[in-house]
Formats: structure tokens, sequence, C-alpha cells
């Protein structure tokens, strides 16, 4: 259920007011002659399951980072709806009309390929629509729900459910699942709760200190109909660079051949990321199978780990 709370907007924070007007990525103007806005406020959005249908049973399946949305809204009596613009959570934003809003789309973006630069709406999560969003002059419209326990206002989305979204490869490294998807290089980790980044476990490559580059994989191949979106997601931690890969066929009649899709830096902090396969499918002319690939490499000549949890590669 929608919250929705009317506050003076000096019971805002002003650094926090200052830091998103400076991360706002666009915003248009409603036309009119109002010039003191009313406000509205979000504090981050949560992937949470369906009731029903849900993808997954997996809790996950929904590790997630939403860290910015879009905002399209339409009043009653307008032309068209009008794009608020793109905004990093939290945030809050002027807006130059009053009354009653008909409905405000929230639409979930994220970093694609960990690049904050090429935010995307995330093909897979649902928008949140909410009708009957009240503005008033000079007040601060607050829009999700109140986490009690930390204060702040939280929307919630969903993945698409069944048969629009497929899941290719899924591993959680949960002592519920039955095993690994990857090779034997890989080491399930079953009860480290302290070590995951959710649940139980993780996988881990352990890399010694005299090896250059140690290289893990995903041993099945699976078939895709050829579709404009293809992502990998994942949380990582990694002591050193690692590298994503995507093996392929260019042609029908030609061998396998491997191809890099992105380098990823050492972190040692848990980070999601979601990455664009599509783009590197695209280079073998859509065709099927694939696979997907992974190499630690170790420049700097020193003992470490990566690891890895919650991946899976999915697909509409």
């Amino acid at each position: 259920m929608t919250s929705m709370i009317f506050l003076n907007k000096k019971t805002i924070p002003m650094a926090l007011a200052l830091l998103t007007l400076l991360t706002i990525s666009s915003c248009k103007k409603f036309t009119g002659d109002v010039t003191e806005p009313a406000w509205l406020h979000i504090d981050g959005v949560d992937v949470v399951p369906q009731s029903e249908n849900a993808p997954s049973a997996e809790p996950g399946f929904y590790s997630s980072l939403v860290d910015a949305v879009q905002l399209v809204a339409y009043f009653e009596g307008d032309d068209a709806e009008t794009n608020l613009g793109t905004y990093q959570l939290p945030c809050i934003l002027p807006v130059l009309r009053h009354g009653t809003m008909k409905y405000l789309n929230i639409i979930p973006c994220v970093k694609q390929n960990g690049v904050a630069s090429t935010r995307i709406e995330y093909p897979y999560l649902q928008s949140q629509r909410i009708e009957g969003l009240r503005l008033t002059r000079d007040s601060v419209t607050h829009i999700g729900t109140l986490d009690t326990s930390t204060g702040r206002y939280i929307v919630h989305t969903h993945y698409n459910t069944f048969p629009r979204l497929a899941v290719l490869v899924e591993d959680y490294f949960e002592p519920t699942s039955f095993a690994t998807h990857f090779d034997s290089t890989l080491t399930w980790v079953k009860d480290d709760p302290q070590g995951a980044c959710t649940g139980q476990g993780y996988g881990s490559v352990h890399v010694t200190s005299d090896q250059s580059t140690v290289y893990f994989y995903i041993p099945e191949e699976f078939t895709v109909d050829k579709t404009k979106y293809l992502y990998l997601e994942m949380d990582y931690r990694a002591d050193m660079l690692f590298e994503v890969y995507l093996t392929g066929f260019v042609s029908a009649s030609s061998n396998a051949s491997t191809m890099s899709v992105m380098r990823i830096y050492a972190n040692q902090n848990w980070q999601k990321i979601y990455i664009n396969l599509g783009k590197a499918w695209s280079q073998f002319n859509y065709n099927n199978p694939i696979s997907v690939s992974f190499a630690a490499l170790n420049t700097e000549g020193k003992e470490g780990d990566i690891r890895i949890d919650n991946i899976k590669i999915i697909t509409i």
C-alpha cells in the first residue's frame, strides 16, 4: 500500500534537497503560471517477490540495486504525459503544478555494466503506477511505504513473471540448492552467512600469488531466441581484476570463439552489477548456443579471492 504524507518542505534537510537537485539528469517544467512548487520525495526502490507467479522462490533472486528512477506524470486535462526526468535515489524534486495528479509512473533504473553515466530503464522490472497523487503548494509528498525502522519511504517493484521472463542460468549458492552451475575451479562455500552477500553461501575462486590467470566458467550452453535484452546479474566481491566472456559462433559453419564482455575491478565490498550480454551476442550474429566464462586476472602477483553470489542470466 502506498503511503502519502504532507509536510512543509522546511522539514526536509536542506542538504538532501541540494544534493538531489544537483543529481537531476533532466526535468521538464509544466506549463502554466505556478511559481511556487510542490515537492515529490522518494528514498529508494526495493525488488520484492510477487504474491503469485513469482519467477523464483529463492531470496537471492531479488538481490538488487535500483539506484535511480524515471518519473512520468499525467494530469487530467493535459494533452500528454510529462517526463519529469531521471533521478538518483534518494531524491526530492520540485514540480510546478498543484492539485491531484491522475497518475505517476515510477520506472526503475540501474547502472548498465556498472557505469553511472549509462543508467537505463531495466527491462525486467515492472514500473509502478500511483494514482490520485495530491500535490500541495510548498509541501512535500512522500512516495512509497514508510519503513518505520529506518524512517525511509520505499517503493516496491517486481520482476516480470513467466512466461515473459526466462531465467537461463541461476545460482544462489544456498544450502537448499542441489549443486552449483560452475565448474570445479569455483568452490561452493555453503555455510558462511557473515561472508555471503545474502543468505548462507557464495562461490569462491582462490588465486595464489604465482597464478597470473585463473579461468572459471558455467559449463552448460544455452539457447536464446533472438531478443533485444540478454543480461547477466550478479553480486561480486573481488581482491583483483576479473573478466567476463561470452563464447559463441559467428556463423553456423564457424568454430566457437570467445569475446570479452567487460572487465570488473577489485572491490572489497559486495557490489551488484547488471551486465549487458546482448551487445556481445550481436557480434555472434545472435547464433546459438552461447556460454559464459570468467577469468581472474592477477596482474599484481598477489594472493586473493573472487566471490560470486546471486548470479543469473535472464532474457525477455
